[in-house]
This record gives structure tokens, C-alpha cells and sequence, in this order.
């Protein structure tokens, strides 16, 4: 296989599919992952990307073009061999303060969720989410809403949705509505909350449910749910500055109960924007995240067997890490683990196969370059049967590209 340079030193093209590399806790030889990439019908300028299934298992792929004045949201559906035709959901002025989401309900609908920023607004990072449905696949969509009330004070970059039974969709945000009660407040007597609410198909959202009422401002938020039992992670916020990954467990009707993933002791006076990532498979809970609490960017991965009440001690997938890290699982009850790690002064798009005894069974280097800082600094992962599809937006050839791999039986 031959690897292309551009002159910026950015390696386009999956140049390092063949090659693995070696972890501190990975000293046996390990398989590499069958990859190849898809070329998405994206044109222009292309970032934001979001992946999602329809109700049938095929892929959904969003994302938005660009132009100086305005973003179009667009998707496509990968059915197997071939892209279906691009459909838009919306076109509106200027940027948008999240990417985009399109997912299939279970009922076989479509439902897209965007965040533009709030026009005129004193806060430069104040947005607003609406939602809409679309019953004929993404050809016409219902009217859009917001689906929370005049309280609510959206903070951008930051939304979580996922599909549950009877049509229903859930949502969670980071709210910065005024919550202290102290006399002669400030803005540091505010407090950055972690909110949801469950949509159901006649666009009628539950009233607002408080997960966390302190967590840290504009690290993303990550949702998964089995049935009507939702998993929530997030980086959480105590007064003193400590920024570790919590999992709030919680129903469309109330709080169940929230736990630390692990005790960090990640102390930092703002927000790193690196947000954590859940999967939930039966009663097992795994979670990804990243962390610098001793000065060394650390990617790891802790298991619950309980549903997220507690996680075992977690795995070190990576020492030399920038994070953004996605997770899932697979059937054998190992998951893939997507990151950025550093290699230099580039980063490194990599994937492995972890068992929850800890052991990398298969691990790869997808992409190798510069990641954007803003607004597709994340990853996307999606498991659609026995494939696996990762998305990342290339800032050199200003698109979003997309890898499929094959999965293959465990060794």
C-alpha cells in the first residue's frame, strides 16, 4: 500500500490501514481491521457530521455544507452498496452552534435536531434546538420546535438525542439557566446544568428533568438507551475545579441514580471540551473518555455489569492522547474505541478492539493529520451489523470522510 503527503505534511488517504501500533497495555501482537473508505455525496465544503441509523439498520450519515453566509443540512442513507439521493433538511444564515442530528425512530420515522445560535444575542455562545419529523424519509418534514420551555438558557455545542420505543426521542442539554438562590449573585454564582426531556411522536415533549444540576460548561454530552433505561455521560463540575466523567441513569419519568466513572481527580479551572461517550448492551455499560489529571493526555474505557450503577477500574487505551473518544459494543461483549491520539505535532484517528478483561485483540490507525478545532473536532461510530462506520472531518481537503470495517471473529 502507498501513502500519499500533502505539502502541509497531513497523510490523506487511509495510508496506515495495514498497520498497528502498541499500547502500554498491548504487548502481544494484535490483528489489524479490514478498512476501507466510502466517498460521501457531500459537495463544497463539508463539516459537523453525525451518524445514525433508520429503523431497517441502514446507515444515516448527516452533515453540513458551508458557505460564508449560511449552512445547509443534509443527509444520505447508505443502503449497503449504494448512497440513496441527498435529501435537505434546512438551510439557515450564518453557523450552527452543534452538528446537526438525523436518526430513525423505531416506528420508521426520521427525526433532525440543529442548534443555531440565538440572533442578537448579549452571549455570543446562546443557541436554541429544534426538532422535526419527517414521516416519508426525510422528503418533507414536519414543523419545527423547541421542545423546552422560556427557562431554558441552551449552551452551545452541546446536545444528545436518542431513539426510544413508540416513536419516542430523547434529548439532553447544557442549560445555563440562572439556578443559585444567593443574594447578590454574579455569573460565577451560575451553574451550567445538564437537562432532558422525552418527545413523543405527536411533538409532545415530558416536562424538563434535571440530571445534574453543576456540570462543566461545553464538554459534549453522550446518550444511549435500552428501552425506556437511559444512560447519560458527562463531565461533571464540583465548586473546586474537579472535572471528572460521571453516568446519570435515568428514565423518561425521573432521576435514577448517577455515578462517578472514576475518580480522576481531574482538576482544571475551565472547561477542556472533550467529552465522554456510552454503550449500553443488555445490563453492560461501557464509557470512553479522556483525561489530564496528572498533565498526560489519557484515553480509557471502564465497564459497568450492573447498568452503570458501578464501573470496574478502568483501562488505559492510550498515554499520549487528545481524546474525543467514542465507544461501542460488540457481541462478545468487547468494544471498539475510537480516539484521536498524537503522533508528533499531527493527530492520529485509531481504533481497537478492548475485551473487559483489557486485552486489544485488533487495532488500527484509520487517518493521520490535523483534526479542526471547531466545529468537527469529534469523531462519529456507528455499528451497522457486522460493520463498522467512522466519520471525521478532513480539514485539509475540507470535507467530512467516512471509513467502513469489516468485523471480523475475535482471536
Amino acid at each position: 500500500m502507498i501513502c500519499y503527503s500533502l505539502f502541509s505534511k497531513i497523510l490523506i488517504g487511509i495510508c496506515l490501514l495495514g498497520m498497528g501500533w502498541q499500547t502500554g497495555f498491548a504487548k502481544s501482537s494484535t490483528k489489524t481491521f479490514p478498512v476501507r473508505e466510502l466517498t460521501l455525496p457531500v459537495t463544497g465544503i463539508s463539516q459537523q457530521h453525525h451518524l445514525a441509523k433508520t429503523a431497517d439498520g441502514r446507515l444515516i450519515v448527516s452533515w453540513v455544507e458551508r458557505d460564508e453566509q449560511s449552512s445547509t443540512v443534509r443527509f444520505s442513507v447508505w443502503d449497503k452498496k449504494k448512497w440513496l439521493p441527498v435529501q435537505t433538511v434546512l438551510k439557515v444564515a450564518g453557523k450552527l452552534g452543534a452538528p446537526p442530528v438525523v436518526l430513525g425512530l423505531n416506528d420508521g420515522a426520521l427525526a433532525a435536531a440543529w442548534m443555531p445560535y440565538v440572533p442578537n444575542s448579549t452571549d455570543k455562545y446562546a443557541a436554541d434546538i429544534y426538532v422535526a419529523r419527517s414521516e416519508d424519509g426525510g422528503i418533507s418534514w414536519g414543523k419545527a420546535f423547541k421542545p423546552y420551555g422560556d427557562a431554558a438558557r441552551i449552551y452551545d455545542a452541546q446536545m444528545s438525542l436518542t431513539a426510544l420505543l413508540d416513536g419516542k426521542l430523547a434529548l439532553v442539554w447544557t442549560d445555563m439557566r440562572y439556578v443559585s438562590h444567593e443574594p447578590n449573585h454574579d455569573m460565577k454564582a451560575n451553574r451550567f446544568q445538564l437537562m432532558a426531556t422525552v418527545i413523543d411522536k405527536q411533538a409532545l415533549p415530558t416536562p424538563e428533568i434535571t440530571l445534574d444540576n453543576d456540570v462543566c460548561s461545553c464538554c459534549s454530552v453522550f446518550t444511549d438507551a435500552q428501552g425506556d433505561n437511559l444512560v447519560s455521560v458527562y463531565r461533571d463540575h464540583t465548586i473546586d475545579e474537579i472535572r471528572d466523567t460521571s453516568a446519570v441513569r435515568w428514565t423518561p419519568q425521573k432521576v435514577i441514580g448517577a455515578t462517578r466513572v472514576h475518580d480522576d481527580h481531574w482538576h482544571i479551572e475551565g472547561c477542556p471540551s472533550n467529552g465522554p461517550a456510552v454503550a449500553l448492551f443488555n445490563k453492560q455499560v461501557a464509557v470512553a473518555w479522556f483525561s489530564a489529571a496528572d498533565g498526560i493526555g489519557r484515553v480509557k474505557l471502564g465497564f459497568s455489569k450492573d447498568g452503570g450503577e458501578h464501573f470496574a477500574t478502568p483501562i488505559e487505551i492510550d498515554a499520549n492522547a487528545n481524546g474525543y473518544a467514542d465507544t461501542l459494543f460488540l457481541d462478545d461483549g468487547s468494544a471498539l474505541v475510537s480516539w484521536r491520539a498524537r503522533v508528533g505535532a499531527e493527530d492520529a484517528l485509531r481504533i481497537a478492539r478492548v475485551s473487559q478483561s483489557g486485552r486489544v485483540t485488533q487495532q488500527s490507525t484509520i487517518y493521520q493529520g490535523s483534526f479542526p478545532k471547531w466545529p468537527s473536532r469529534h469523531l462519529s461510530l456507528k455499528r451497522i451489523g457486522k460493520e463498522v462506520f467512522i466519520a471525521w472531518t478532513d480539514p485539509v481537503q475540507k470535507k467530512v470522510r467516512l471509513a467502513v470495517i469489516k468485523l471480523t471473529k475475535r482471536t
